[in-house]
């Protein structure tokens, strides 16, 4: 005999009270006032008849999919690792299932993924990847599904936004190195077509400008953010007639292979010559010597973008203190010192 399908209509009759109680405890809506030990009680009869929600049953009746998109450039960047973290915890917390996509640094596959969450019909997408086409940005502004995008000016596109602020982040750098003595700082930059790559190295050649220290065109060479790349990024540097006593990294990978290079060259970090990363990375602290690296609070950032998201999804009254469209919100970083510094050999 096959066995009955456990209804919302069950638990509400095991815990004694109204279905409609049942589903907003469930869906941990905090608005709903019944005391504590009734909200255990419901949660107690649904462990105790092993109840299931439908949820294609739910979707049809609420026109919500309680599904979200995140778009990542790709899977191996730890970066898109803490800021997954935050979204993820924000999510479950408010019933939420999230999808992940990564558009693998290519454009066209990046505007696939948003004709995607249309497509399944999603309540909602975080755009973390850099890799969207220019004509789907522009035609997010038509859209009715609420989007926040992360680590890109939203303004002309009409959706939510959040950006570090790369230029705090630089200053922050830059100040720690030439407190340190240094006047030969070098930098390896992320692809220059880049927001944050652009960002990152206007801050450098602004924190030069304000100490009175001159550029040097052969100090800035362009990674392509892997290990390998900056690694002979490295060599490159090394292999001047006069190279850096400092170098400060795109990211806390780009200073991984900087820190390869040098240990290669049989010199030594940071008596010889201090690396700086970007982005505070897990693996920052457990390098050896220890990072010294700016903390972009990527697990902020996800948290604040989940809630900005599911808050406009579920047309919450306070969503727009936290991000409205056209209006970008800056979180400030924090600059963590490690051992990868010191003063500068005299």
């Amino acid at each position: 005999m096959p066995k009955t399908k456990i209804t919302i209509k069950d638990v509400a009759r095991e815990a004694d009270v109204n279905p409609s109680v049942v589903s907003r405890v469930l869906n941990k809506d905090l608005t709903l006032k019944v005391r504590e030990e009734t909200r255990e009680r419901v949660w107690e009869a649904a462990a105790k008849l092993n109840y299931r929600p439908n949820r294609t049953a739910k979707m049809l009746r609420t026109k919500k999919s309680k599904m979200i998109a995140v778009l990542i450039s790709k899977f191996s960047d730890l970066y898109f690792t803490a800021i997954l973290e935050g979204i993820v915890w924000v999510a479950e917390e408010r019933g939420y299932i999230i999808s992940v996509f990564s558009t693998e640094e290519d454009r066209k596959k990046g505007s696939k993924c948003i004709e995607t969450v249309y497509e399944y019909g999603m309540d909602g997408a975080i755009l973390a990847s850099s890799y969207i086409g220019e004509e789907t940005l522009q035609q997010l502004k038509y859209s009715s599904v609420p989007m926040v995008m992360l680590r890109r000016s939203s303004r002309e596109f009409g959706v939510m936004g959040m950006l570090a602020d790369e230029l705090a982040g630089v200053s922050m750098v830059m100040e720690h190195l030439i407190g340190l003595g240094h006047q030969k700082i070098a930098h390896i930059s992320g692809e220059l077509f880049s927001r944050s790559g652009l960002k990152r190295f206007e801050g450098y050649r602004k924190g030069l400008y304000e100490n009175g220290i001159p550029y040097r065109v052969e100090y800035v060479q362009e990674s392509d953010q892997t290990e390998k790349g900056s690694y002979d990024a490295m060599m490159r540097l090394l292999n001047l007639e006069e190279p850096p006593t400092a170098v400060f990294a795109f990211n806390d990978t780009v200073a991984f292979g900087a820190m390869s290079a040098i240990r290669d060259r049989g010199l030594r970090i940071p008596d010889d010559i201090s690396v700086v990363g970007h982005d505070n990375t897990i693996l920052s602290e457990h390098t050896y010597p220890r990072l010294t690296t700016v903390d972009s609070r990527m697990k902020d950032m996800g948290e604040l973008a989940a809630k900005m998201l599911i808050d406009a999804i579920e047309g919450k009254e306070n969503a727009g203190e936290r991000g409205e469209p056209e209006c970008d919100i800056k979180i400030e970083p924090r600059f963590i010192v490690r051992e990868s510094t010191g003063r500068v050999k005299e």
